[in-house]
């Protein structure tokens, strides 16, 4: 859903990222909604006091001209007492003038009126405009301008007009620096519990990666929730259940080797006793490729459980060594260059990788005419490719995938000074998986004609 947006860039990779995110965003987004109801209630509040404190000037001046038992005249001075920001009033010969947009509230503003004052013949009330979007959550909107006639005994009308104040919301930073720091207490305390839950997950990933690269992985603390306790568990039974197929496979394959070289030793002292010079040499060619064979499983076996240790190499170095050696014996082997190389440090057995890497390049000397080492980041930086070129004959298609098979040899004869024993790229793609990257060969077609083969080594980093 993200691959092709640009929150793939912000969005949190790690479990405990997107956890905490998610509460985030749930918190943040609970307490706008909570204060947004909060702010539209206290203004329904506020205008109910306002309005009931209107309500009270206008009764307490009506009253005052018309009630009190001394006849007194309203001068301007009893009106300052009466006015303030948003309620005027004066006398008119006649009632206020204006639109009515709010018939209900002039209703119900007038239902109050006529019961606070029974004596008064005819009360108009008038309501004109509505407020913003601030008033969204209440079902009668409070307008921005309300008229209100009152006829007196004296036969003038006593005009009120109401202009809604302007709103202040200072009161709402103490809240929402209440709120901010609520939030933060909370963040802190869901990032504890969820690292220590997450944790264990952590090193299971760890323990994983190093296992497909072919580390020693130990027993895993079975720790945390039941089911990352569960899970656990569930790897660290795989993880002896691989380690003892792996062993148990390699110990039946180096005893059969080992066990071979008694009676090939036996066959080669009976075949010196045979007469025939042609069919002795024959035997003799048969059980030294025999030899070859069982001291080549014997190695593979070894290789499959190397105890070498992993650490961190920079891959450049590395493959420069490597090349050095080769000019060193006038073989032509070249490492392409890049300025715009940058250094790649590869967590690896270094003396079971250049094993592979030698058995690439001397399979690329022994049917090619030189060999171009090169290596780049790919993927978005996440692997590295170690490309092996050799100038040659290629191989055919069907058998790009056979060549790994132990013991295939393209090279028919049994001759094993032209075609080996079929170990070498089995034994190379053997240790690369080892390191939990993979091996593959491809021909170089150029206009249409095969001039060479390409191995394709893809290491993470």
């Amino acid at each position: 859903m993200l691959k092709n947006s640009w929150l793939k860039y912000i969005y949190p990779k790690s479990l405990w990222g997107q956890l905490v995110s998610l509460l985030l965003l749930a918190l943040v987004i609970s307490q706008l909604v909570v204060l947004l109801i909060f702010v539209d209630a206290r203004r329904i509040a506020n205008i109910g006091f306002e309005q009931d404190r209107m309500i009270e000037r206008i009764v307490g001046l009506v009253n005052l001209i018309e009630v009190q038992t001394v006849n007194i005249h309203p001068n301007r001075r009893i009106f300052n007492r009466f006015n303030n920001r948003e309620l005027k009033f004066r006398l008119s010969r006649s009632p206020v003038q204006g639109r009515d947009d709010q018939p209900v509230h002039s209703a119900q503003l007038r239902e109050i009126l006529v019961e606070k004052l029974p004596d008064v013949e005819q009360i108009l009330v008038m309501s004109e405009g509505v407020r913003g979007m601030m008033g969204m959550f209440q079902r009668a909107r409070q307008p921005k301008i309300t008229r209100i006639s009152i006829s007196l005994r004296s036969g003038q009308w006593l005009n009120v007009t109401r202009l809604e104040g302007p709103s202040s919301y200072t009161w709402i930073a103490p809240l929402l620096l209440t709120m901010v720091l609520m939030i933060l207490f909370i963040i802190l305390i869901v990032s504890w519990v969820v690292r220590r839950l997450t944790k264990p997950l952590s090193a299971l990933a760890d323990a994983a990666q190093k296992l497909g690269r072919g580390q020693d992985v130990g027993e895993l603390a079975e720790e945390g929730t039941a089911d990352v306790r569960h899970v656990t568990e569930s790897f660290n039974q795989m993880n002896r259940k691989i380690k003892s197929f792996v062993d148990d496979r390699t110990k039946m394959l180096a005893a059969i080797s080992h066990d071979l070289r008694t009676p090939i030793t036996s066959l080669r002292l009976r075949a010196e006793f045979i007469e025939d010079k042609e069919m002795q040499g024959k035997i003799l060619e048969t059980l030294d490729e025999m030899q070859m064979m069982t001291e080549a499983a014997l190695k593979f076996s070894k290789d499959s459980v190397s105890d070498e240790k992993t650490k961190d190499t920079d891959l450049e170095s590395l493959l420069e060594s490597l090349v050095e050696d080769y000019e060193d014996m006038d073989a032509d082997v070249k490492l392409l260059e890049d300025g715009d190389r940058v250094q790649i440090i590869l967590p690896m057995r270094v003396m079971s990788m250049k094993r592979a890497l030698r058995n690439l390049i001397d399979n690329g000397l022994k049917y090619g005419e030189r060999v171009e080492v090169d290596f780049k980041l790919i993927d978005a930086g996440e692997n590295v490719a170690i490309c092996i070129k050799d100038i040659g004959p290629g191989i055919a298609e069907d058998e790009l995938e056979k060549v790994f098979e132990p013991f295939y040899r393209l090279e028919k004869s049994r001759n094993k000074d032209t075609g080996g024993v079929g170990l070498g790229l089995s034994i190379a793609r053997n240790i690369i998986r080892g390191h939990g990257g993979d091996l593959s060969i491809a021909n170089i077609v150029q206009d249409g004609v095969v001039n060479g083969l390409e191995a394709r080594i893809i290491l993470p980093l």
